[in-house]
């Protein structure tokens, strides 16, 4: 919610050209969430659970699209699928953003970070524009750009 927020004013009031949400390799968070999946990871502290509930879709849609990767070998692929993710969330529950993207005036881009090496792989722009459409027909879509309330 406070990253949404952030980003919204970004967009809007700082006239930000480009957000990139960028995964990265090595992921603690995809790696946990993972393994919690596969049964192999440790008991989770009380308050990581809330911090991570948003990643399992990812990995859950990364085992469904690649069923023949076993075991932590799909973890890069729950990466990539977690900046999808993440860039689907934000249009979903950010009618400005949507708004501002689909004006022309920013651009959303998604990429992967290698730690071990600092070079970004920067992920299809066709997919961004594919998640815009799917998050467009879909009537839970957040409508309103502005709060209410005199805030």
């Amino acid at each position: 919610m406070d990253e949404r927020g952030s980003i919204e004013y970004g967009l809007a009031h700082v006239n930000t050209p480009v957000l990139v949400v960028l995964g990265h390799t090595q992921c603690g968070a995809v790696t946990a969430v993972t393994q919690a999946i596969l049964g192999t990871g440790h008991p989770l502290e009380a308050n990581i659970p809330p911090l991570v509930d948003n990643i399992e879709p990812a990995v859950r849609a990364a085992m469904a699209a690649h069923p023949d990767v076993k075991g932590e070998a799909i973890i890069p692929a729950a990466i990539e699928q977690n900046v999808w993710q993440g860039i689907e969330d934000l249009f979903m529950y950010s009618a400005a953003t949507r708004e501002i993207v689909k004006s022309g005036k920013a651009k959303v881009v998604g990429a992967i970070y290698d730690v071990g090496t600092g070079k970004v792989k920067w992920l299809p722009d066709a997919k961004v524009a594919e998640i815009m459409k799917k998050v467009e027909a879909d009537p839970k879509r957040a409508m309103e750009a502005m709060a209410g309330g005199g805030h």
